[in-house]
């Protein structure tokens, strides 16, 4: 039985091949047949082919057949190669996969540092700038700078000019925002709100965006009113008894031709109370309100009467909800006498009375809830009056270009 060749043995044929021995004497020399020789021939070329790439695995082949005993220049002038060549791989190559798992560690402990980083200061992003600052002066001398200013997003710059000069632009125009938007927020009743801090911060010639109003805002601890979600309705069918003659029509030209009205209620000493509100749509001013134990026509009655002395006229178009404070024979033919025109919103469809619905759902989301409960009616009944001023002068209003209705109803008598 015929050994087998050993890889050593077999370059050195394939060698002798390339030398210009023939096949036929290599083959009776080695008690070989032609075929054997001509296919190991054909795999040495493709392995030529192969090196002109140089890949990792024709690389591996020629350290293994060095590793096996197979001598240097041989495989160099076999396969066509330097000996510094063949000596680099030897030298890199070998120790590469130790490499690569040291590089492993070495991530595996970056990654550790990072998450106990992120373990121990988990409120970072709700952190100020002098906070993340300290945060990674404490740490400089565990945790590179570079590294820890990546970390807690502050820039290298910031980091420097800070701890240089214990204070940076950036932080020295923070403290004054604060302070124009704590201002803002007592001149406002203590609403908060960016949009509108936004609109007053430019009247006094300071440019800040919503974001970072709303950041400095949470800093400072103040909170923000959020609504409920709305809900949605479909639209019930029309009466012709009580037409909606306004038709959403929110959007006024002049003073008097429309004015809305609601009523709403809460419980004081778990007795209800009763706030009538009739408003102007052209410049969503309060101009009456009544507050009452009964809820009857008489409330709705006697708000109208006030409207209509404050405003020395009479509107073009009551409008309201069916509730019956508005829809008695007493407060319709009241109306009718002076040529109001009525009309109504659909049953079940609060959209028809959006303004109304806004103005009680503001009313008490700043007022009535950071209150609630009062202890007696006067003490309601102040609150509600301090509510009244407040909206009509200062409170900026979006329907009517962010600014106070007050100051809408001045410019049109200006013009």
């Amino acid at each position: 039985m015929r050994k087998r060749k050993t890889s050593e043995q077999r370059d050195k044929i394939i060698l002798s091949y390339h030398k210009g021995i023939k096949v036929d004497a290599l083959a009776k020399k080695h008690k070989l047949s032609r075929s054997i020789i001509y296919l190991w021939i054909s795999e040495s070329n493709k392995l030529k082919s192969i090196k002109k790439r140089h890949s990792l695995d024709f690389k591996n082949e020629i350290i293994k057949k060095i590793e096996d005993g197979s001598r240097v220049a041989e495989i160099c002038e076999l396969y066509q190669l330097s000996k510094s060549t063949v000596y680099h791989w030897v030298e890199t190559i070998s120790v590469l996969q130790v490499k690569k798992a040291q590089a492993k560690v070495i991530e595996k402990d970056k990654y550790d540092n990072l998450y106990q980083l992120f373990k121990t200061y988990s409120v970072t992003n709700q952190m100020s700038v002098e906070e993340r600052i300290s945060l990674i002066t404490l740490n400089n001398q565990t945790y590179p700078i570079d590294f820890m200013c990546r970390l807690f997003n502050v820039a290298r710059s910031t980091y420097y000019n800070y701890i240089n000069h214990q204070t940076t632009p950036a932080i020295e125009r923070d403290k004054i925002l604060k302070e124009k938007i704590m201002n803002i927020y007592i001149k406002q009743n203590k609403i908060a709100s960016a949009s509108k801090y936004k609109i007053i911060l430019q009247e006094q010639q300071t440019i800040a965006s919503e974001k970072k109003i709303r950041y400095l805002m949470h800093e400072l601890g103040l909170q923000f009113s959020k609504g409920n979600k709305s809900k949605k309705y479909m639209r019930p069918k029309t009466s012709i008894k009580y037409a909606n003659v306004l038709k959403q029509a929110f959007n006024q030209s002049m003073p008097n031709r429309v004015w809305v009205s609601d009523i709403t209620e809460i419980k004081i000493n778990y007795r209800p109370v009763y706030l009538c509100v009739i408003i102007d749509l052209f410049s969503r001013k309060v101009i009456a309100y009544d507050i009452s134990k009964v809820n009857n026509a008489r409330l709705s009655l006697s708000t109208y009467k006030q409207a209509v002395i404050y405003r020395k006229t009479h509107p073009m178009l009551f409008h309201s909800d069916r509730g019956v404070q508005y829809t008695s024979k007493i407060f319709r033919s009241h109306l009718q006498r002076y040529d109001v025109q009525l009309s109504y919103s659909a049953v079940g469809y609060p959209y028809d009375n959006a303004p109304m619905e806004s103005f009680f759902s503001h009313f008490k989301r700043e007022s009535v809830y950071p209150h609630y409960p009062f202890s007696t009616d006067q003490a309601y009944k102040s609150n509600v009056h301090e509510y009244m001023d407040y909206y009509n002068k200062k409170r900026l209003h979006s329907s009517i270009g962010m600014i106070p209705p007050n100051l809408k109803e001045g410019l049109y008598r200006k013009n």
